[in-house]
């Protein structure tokens, strides 16, 4: 073990502490105080160098992260807008990732593929911060669970969609269309499927448990043991995990557990999900400042570029669709001004930077990917993200919770 690693993991969650209090003082969601901070932390060197590896990444950062995440997406509500957020976690993400690829093919001088692999790690949208703000403006509830509901499986698509890319990439296999489409299908169905067996397996063992620690012991083997279970047949780990998240949080919370057990595990996995957070920021950080140090630096010109282009292909993806899914749904309209919330509160976060930093080592454009990523991130944590009250305001869509 590197002697280094344990005071740097100190060091990392000593100062998300003071950032997060800080954070409250200033009532900003603590995800863009840690962005900001983990940007200083790039160019004062205020830790020791923290590299985590891509099986690190995968194995250990994003299930415990996708897991609390689908524990609080509501199944009533999400069947009520299964259309809109289908349209979005789906199509929009595949639309998405081929719309900024190819548009990078040509901005960055990159090859096609490794432009997609870009395309395929930013698309995934990460709303923490603004569903925050949403909810304490008292933005409409249907609204709030559009921009969750696709955050939740735009991760699981656009994860799948990279894996496929960087196995491209990395010579596994070989690009046709139709076996790429089969082959998506293939490892999100079968995760899908693993990720109902073992959410339904976890929800009856609550039933028998009356012991809030073995409960909530229970949570943290799903969390980790069902995309292993899900790689092993070749199936995707990240939507297994969503999936059997989804079930805990709607079956497994309300009943099969008492009140005491509920604010045990709700605690418990608000603390995991505020220190993985806090690592992957700073990771990105600390990682910028090895590039740093080796004479990689930030190209400006690239990353505008990539932001104008992602501003682009999210207003794409958002207008037409929400658009077409009016025409098609006339008696379940989505009014224009919600058109601009979903288009301004496509936030970038902790998925992308998970999937950047796991990047391989030996990758060409790491550098790239890494101080772009990092830069569309909090581009849309601070510029959107803090101007998603006034922009609510303008649209007149505060205290309207209960529409």
């Amino acid at each position: 073990m590197d002697p280094h690693l344990l005071p740097s993991l100190v060091i990392v969650l000593l100062i998300s502490c003071f950032v997060a209090i800080i954070a409250e003082k200033l009532n900003w969601p603590y995800t863009i105080a840690l962005v900001i901070t983990g940007l200083i932390v790039a160019f004062t060197h205020l830790t020791p160098d923290l590299l985590i590896s891509h099986d690190v990444i995968f194995h250990i950062i994003l299930p415990p992260l996708l897991f609390h995440g689908g524990m609080h997406m509501d199944l009533e509500q999400l069947k009520k807008n299964w259309k809109s957020v289908s349209l979005l976690a789906v199509f929009g993400v595949i639309v998405s990732t081929f719309l900024i690829g190819y548009a990078l093919h040509y901005i960055w001088s990159i090859d096609l593929l490794s432009a997609l692999l870009f395309g395929a790690l930013i698309t995934p949208t990460d709303p923490i911060s603004v569903l925050g703000i949403l909810k304490r403006v008292g933005a409409p509830r249907r609204l709030r669970m559009i921009l969750e509901g696709e955050s939740i499986f735009n991760d699981g698509t656009g994860v799948v969609i990279f894996s496929l890319i960087l196995s491209l990439l990395n010579g596994h296999s070989e690009f046709h269309i139709g076996l790429a489409f089969l082959e998506f299908l293939k490892v999100a169905g079968g995760g899908t499927l693993i990720g109902l067996i073992i959410g339904f397996l976890g929800y009856a063992s609550f039933k028998r448990l009356d012991d809030r620690l073995h409960e909530v012991a229970l949570t943290v083997v799903m969390a980790f043991g069902t995309p292993l279970l899900a790689e092993y047949f070749d199936f995707s780990g990240i939507i297994a995990v969503v999936v059997a998240g989804m079930i805990i949080g709607n079956y497994g919370i309300h009943y099969a557990m008492t009140e005491r057990t509920r604010e045990t595990l709700e605690s418990f996995w608000v603390v995991i999900d505020f220190i993985i957070n806090a690592l992957l920021f700073f990771v990105i950080g600390l990682e910028l400042q090895v590039f740093q140090e080796t004479g990689i630096d930030f190209q400006w010109t690239a990353i505008i570029g990539g932001i104008v282009v992602l501003l682009i292909s999210r207003a794409i993806v958002v207008y037409p669709m929400i658009a077409l899914r009016n025409r098609l749904n006339e008696h379940d309209y989505i009014p224009a001004g919600w058109m601009h919330v979903l288009f301004w509160g496509g936030l970038k976060g902790s998925i992308s930077i998970a999937l950047v930093v796991g990047l391989p080592y030996d990758f060409q454009y790491r550098g790239l990917f890494l101080t772009a990523a990092f830069a569309i991130v909090l581009f849309t944590l601070v510029v959107q993200g803090l101007s998603m009250k006034p922009l609510l305001n303008v649209l007149n869509l505060s205290g309207k919770s209960e529409h």
